[in-house]
């Protein structure tokens, strides 16, 4: 099965906003999920985890900590595995990677789906352009490209 790539193009809603959301869908799932972002973007989004969804915590941590293992959802500065976990996917077991801003990791062995949202006219957006044009000759991948509509909700457009 290809790995699927997903750019979704936040014009509406901030991206850390659509990540909480993202976040809980993946719980109420029972899925996994890493989070790879710059600290300051990850700080913020781990407040919002906490406080977003109201009457809701969502289970989560900072990576480096002794229990990622054993986070549902683990917020990571990178998506290199870090205390002892397995070669290849992320250090919680997480199948789905989420790129805050960050765009689309070099490495992105043992993850089923990756998920790049950043924001319009950020300098995320143009590094997903650049992403985008890249993984276009690339084997063994899916890309597909979505935008918020008006309602708030997503279409497909490429």
């Amino acid at each position: 099965m290809p790995l699927d790539i997903g750019f979704y193009h936040c014009t509406r809603a901030p991206a850390a906003e659509v990540a909480v959301r993202l976040s809980a869908k993946v719980l109420e799932s029972g899925g996994r999920l890493l989070v790879v972002g710059e600290r300051p973007r990850l700080e913020a989004l781990d407040k919002a985890l906490w406080a977003l969804v109201p009457d809701s915590f969502l289970p989560h941590a900072l990576a480096g900590g002794e229990f990622d293992s054993e986070q549902p959802i683990l917020l990571a500065e990178t998506a290199e595995p870090v205390n002892g976990a397995p070669p290849h996917g992320a250090a919680n077991g997480a199948r789905l990677l989420l790129s805050l801003e960050a765009g689309v990791p070099g490495d992105m062995d043992g993850f089923e789906r990756v998920l790049n949202l950043f924001e319009d006219g950020s300098a995320a957006h143009e590094r997903a352009r650049l992403d985008w044009k890249a993984l276009g000759s690339r084997d063994g991948l899916t890309r597909s490209y979505w935008q918020q509509n008006e309602r708030g909700g997503w279409e497909k457009r490429g």
